[in-house]
């Protein structure tokens, strides 16, 4: 069934439509601003979507905590909405599994912009996210979960900060965070075809094990452009360009570089302090003072 929702100036219209839905519906939100409380959706495969993206706006005026807090066990979408000034987070996914975040503006939260909290299988896809407050723009403590072709900017915290395990990171625009770009605390995550460029601290930093990294654009960033801490890492193809420290700086063992292009850099292209690491086909322009620093041991270079 399909429930209609249209802004009243004094109701709770967003809210009593979900109170309503069973599994299957879908609440069809019209344009307009609707700064009703947070709306609690806790029945599993209820779908809120906003007719016309970007035309209905969840206003919370700096005095509500959140827009949408998803408590049910599955399968929830939240789309196309505008989500602006909360006191809390923009989104707030609490335990479950194969939500869909989807098409949403988030600005000017005080706390994460979207929250993935323990679960596994979601997906955060085509959402703007900036002028995040809290801990990030984007926080993914589910596992197995997708963050896919994203804008992720200007937030306080990290852009994207993944800490559940074997979730992927893809084609997401990551720029002008005022900490890391990307933070990969969790294990045997992907991270491929994402632009991150003007962040502080670092544009990717990986102290966790077990990470791909594929065909990224890293540059700009005030710090090292990529950084790896963890074990078994594995960077291919990657292009880290005009970063104030490091282009790629690796301080743990066992990781593997290929075909990466380093240009630019201020702290040289290439650094690797952890052994047994291995680099070939890597390419570098420009760096300073020079190409590249190795001092641990075992390392093979070719």
């Amino acid at each position: 069934m399909m429930i209609l929702v249209f802004p009243s100036p004094t109701g709770t219209p967003i809210a009593s439509a979900v109170s309503q839905a069973v599994a299957g519906d879908i609440v069809l939100v019209h344009d307009g601003t609707y700064p009703e409380p947070a709306v609690t959706i806790s029945v599993s495969n209820v779908k809120v979507i906003a007719k016309n993206e970007g035309k209905a706006v969840r206003e919370g005026f700096n005095g509500v905590t959140s827009a949408f807090l998803v408590s049910a066990a599955s399968g929830v979408e939240i789309n196309g909405f505008v989500i602006q000034n909360y006191t809390a987070n923009g989104i707030d996914v609490v335990p479950g599994s194969n939500h869909r975040i989807i098409g949403n503006t988030i600005n000017n939260t005080l706390g994460i912009g979207i929250v993935l909290d323990i679960g596994s299988g979601n997906v955060v896809w085509r959402n703007n996210v900036q002028n995040a407050g809290g801990a990030s723009g984007i926080y993914v403590g589910s596992d197995s979960s997708w963050v896919v072709q994203n804008v992720v900017y200007n937030n306080t915290g990290p852009g994207i900060h993944l800490v559940g395990a074997n979730s992927a990171v893809i084609g997401n625009v990551v720029s002008e965070n005022n900490s890391y770009g990307i933070l990969s605390t969790g294990t045997n995550h992907f991270i491929y075809g994402n632009t991150v460029t003007l962040n502080t601290f670092t544009g990717v930093i990986v102290p966790s094990n077990n990470t791909v990294l594929l065909r990224n654009l890293v540059e700009e960033t005030t710090g090292n452009g990529i950084r790896i801490a963890g074990v078994n890492g594995y960077l291919g193809g990657n292009d880290v360009d005009n970063n104030t420290e490091t282009g790629i700086n690796i301080s743990s063992n066992f990781n593997s570089l290929e075909f990466n292009e380093m240009e630019f850099n201020q702290n040289y292209g290439l650094t690797i302090s952890g052994n047994e690491n291995t680099a070939f086909g890597n390419r570098f322009t420009g760096n300073q003072p020079t190409q590249m620093s190795i001092t641990g041991l075992d390392n093979n270079l070719f």
